[in-house]
């Protein structure tokens, strides 16, 4: 059984997925329609603490640390290919009896939810992708590379590696990301709170665009993409074309002034756009 610990309206809680002790936060009463956050890599669950806080009210809210990831147990196996990280969520949905429950990934966690919505529709009613898409065939940018784990001297060297990763970032959303992402080791030295060349390496080894784009035309669900439109963009403007080709259900939506992590840096655009599209209308899902 879970174990769960109270902390100011947001509920912390334990459990074993596949082998594994994963972290899981809540907010709202379990009673409520469901919503599971999956963030994107090398972030935690804690990065959805104000989505989850602004809809606690009338959502039961779910933000999973995947696995390598937070206070998520590390897989010594290495085993974190996107399929590994839908099966983690899809046990976690039926450990808390989600039935039913709008998907919400970012970034990586956009991958996992396109293939866990195809692969399990009968569970997704919504599905919200926060800055993630396949690539095109004839994308550009070179494949996806293994990292090494970095290692910062200090605190203050994360913040001004982050401010020069994120230009645009805000000075106090800088300093949240680096209590959100980063961790002080027992030696004084910083680093990710995740296990970024484990995860790295094996979704570089495993990346299969094609397989996702089919994944995004399994989709049987209302789905949005929410984009960042600053460049260069995660998401072309040809791969939103794409996208809308590959499957009539997707909307694509663009904020123009946010980079990549769009709830985290940039929440007050983000949410009017979760909040009209949970809004709408329910939709047939079945069929094409």
């Amino acid at each position: 059984m879970p174990r769960r610990y109270k902390i100011a309206g947001m509920k912390e809680s334990f459990t074993t997925i596949n082998g594994l002790r994963l972290r899981y936060l809540e907010w709202g009463d379990a009673s409520a329609p469901p919503i599971l956050l999956l963030h994107g890599f090398s972030s935690t669950a804690l990065a959805w603490r104000n989505v989850g806080e602004a809809l606690a009210s009338r959502y039961h809210v779910v933000a999973l640390d995947q696995r390598g990831h937070g206070a998520s147990q590390w897989d010594a196996q290495g085993r974190y290919t996107i399929d590994d990280f839908v099966a983690d969520a899809r046990a976690l949905s039926q450990e808390l009896r989600l039935g039913q429950f709008v998907l919400i990934g970012h970034s990586m966690g956009g991958s996992i939810a396109y293939t866990y919505a195809a692969v399990h529709p009968e569970d997704v009613s919504r599905l919200v992708i926060e800055d993630a898409a396949p690539r095109p065939a004839d994308d550009p940018r070179p494949p996806m590379q293994p990292m090494e784990a970095p290692v910062f001297a200090s605190r203050d060297a994360v913040a001004a590696s982050v401010r020069e990763a994120n230009p645009h970032m805000a000075p106090d959303v800088v300093e949240q990301r680096v209590d959100v992402y980063y961790v002080q080791r027992a030696d004084g030295t910083w680093g990710y709170r995740a296990d970024v060349a484990g995860v790295r390496g094996a979704l570089a080894r495993t990346q299969n665009y094609e397989k996702l784009w089919q994944r995004v035309r399994d989709i049987q669900c209302p789905t949005l993409v929410i984009r960042a439109g600053l460049e260069p963009p995660g998401i072309s403007p040809r791969t939103v074309d794409l996208l809308k080709e590959a499957n009539p259900r997707v909307q694509v939506v663009t904020v123009a002034d946010a980079a990549h992590n769009i709830h985290f840096a940039h929440f007050g655009e983000f949410m009017p756009l979760l909040e009209q599209f949970l809004a709408q209308p329910a939709a047939v899902t079945a069929g094409r």
